[in-house]
């Protein structure tokens, strides 16, 4: 009778299944980690940007949706880890990209209306479509 698996390496096993690791970063250099770490590392780069916003109305309302929507890319791939089946996985993922893809417009936005924080904006801006490429690919891969 074999040993049970441990959780760890059945998580790396998951990931390796849908594609999740071994991807390239935006300056295509190997990233070591997963799609699930990268996440949240973007969210904790978003969340530290959103600290330079102006104290503004405006800027508020823009704020609480940039960290509401960035947070939520890592979250909702983290429930997507314990999804029981392939389309719950599948779902949670499209939310994932759905989460994704509203935050580039938010830091577009950032952008636009904030030239001193433009250049900073454009980086992570570069790094969420690489973040909406690899979900995408997780999405279109995932055999219901």
């Amino acid at each position: 009778m074999a040993a049970p698996e441990s959780p760890g390496r059945k998580l790396h096993r998951k990931a390796e299944l849908y594609g999740m690791t071994n991807f390239q970063t935006p300056n295509s250099k190997k990233y070591d980690k997963d799609i699930y770490e990268w996440t949240y590392q973007f969210s904790l780069k978003v969340v530290k940007f959103t600290r330079k916003l102006p104290k503004s109305i405006e800027a508020d309302v823009i704020k609480k949706q940039l960290m509401r929507s960035a947070t939520s890319i890592a979250a909702n791939l983290q429930e997507a880890d314990g999804s029981k089946t392939r389309q719950e996985f599948r779902h949670a993922v499209s939310i994932s990209k759905k989460e994704a893809k509203e935050t580039k417009l938010w830091l577009r936005m950032i952008a636009d209306l904030y030239k001193v924080l433009s250049l900073e904006a454009t980086d992570l801006i570069s790094e969420n479509e690489q973040i909406i490429k690899i979900l995408s690919a997780i999405v279109i891969n995932t055999k219901i």
